[in-house]
């Protein structure tokens, strides 16, 4: 990987995440298909196995999934680097690749996994003991995954890094399944943008727990 196709994926990477990402809450639904689909046998169909994880990509995010290291005489900050990649401005001065190596598997998959929302398959609780690495929970694929950590000032869960691995063999046993994803603008009070959601689950005769209920407007969904 040169810094000029790095330079490519990553314009084109901050393109999609403003198209997809940028400023957006987004709402993981999930559970063991096992416990959902039992209930899904039950008359009244309340999904109280369903758990909800809600996500915030903020712009200064976009730098943290890119695998790269700003230099900062050039490019002051994350926001400042993502604006750079928007107007198709960035140089081969304004970054490094990082010296464990990552950087390269990174952009491999950074474009594929700003379409997170409608790829995503799976969840977990994030294990890989790899060196310095520190996220919390993570959610993708087979082919990778972000990995979110609850940001200490905000109190929010944020993207902090990608892996080009196989989720399962990153997060503890089991992995469970997104059955729905749901997404909504940062200042929106709740949920009305239905992504995706598991053709086992109608909307119209099942209901989740209490929690999650409150977050959606299921008027608008």
């Amino acid at each position: 990987m040169d810094k000029r196709r790095a330079i490519q994926i990553m314009t084109k990477a901050a393109q999609l995440y403003k198209e997809h990402l940028e400023d957006q809450k987004v709402l993981f639904l999930y559970g063991l298909p096992k416990e959902v689909n039992k209930q899904l046998q039950e008359s009244n169909k309340i999904l109280s196995s369903v758990q909800g994880y809600e996500v915030v990509f903020h712009r200064y995010n976009f730098l943290h999934l890119t695998g790269v290291r700003l230099n900062k005489k050039e490019t002051a900050s994350a926001i400042h680097f993502y604006q750079k990649c928007l107007d198709k401005r960035l140089t081969e001065n304004d970054f490094v690749f990082a010296k464990d190596g990552s950087t390269g598997q990174k952009l491999d998959i950074l474009e594929r996994m700003m379409l997170i929302k409608k790829n995503v398959t799976m969840i977990g609780e994030f294990t890989d003991r790899g060196p310095k690495l520190y996220t919390e929970k993570a959610a993708g694929n087979i082919c990778g995954c972000i990995g979110f950590v609850k940001d200490k000032n905000t109190k929010l869960n944020v993207p902090n890094t990608l892996l080009k691995k196989d989720i399962r063999d990153v997060t503890a046993q089991p992995t469970y399944k997104v059955f729905a994803v749901i997404s909504k603008h940062y200042t929106d009070e709740k949920y009305t943008n239905l992504v995706k959601m598991d053709k086992s689950i109608d909307l119209k005769e099942c209901c989740f727990s209490e929690t999650i209920e409150n977050m959606i407007d299921r008027e608008n969904l």
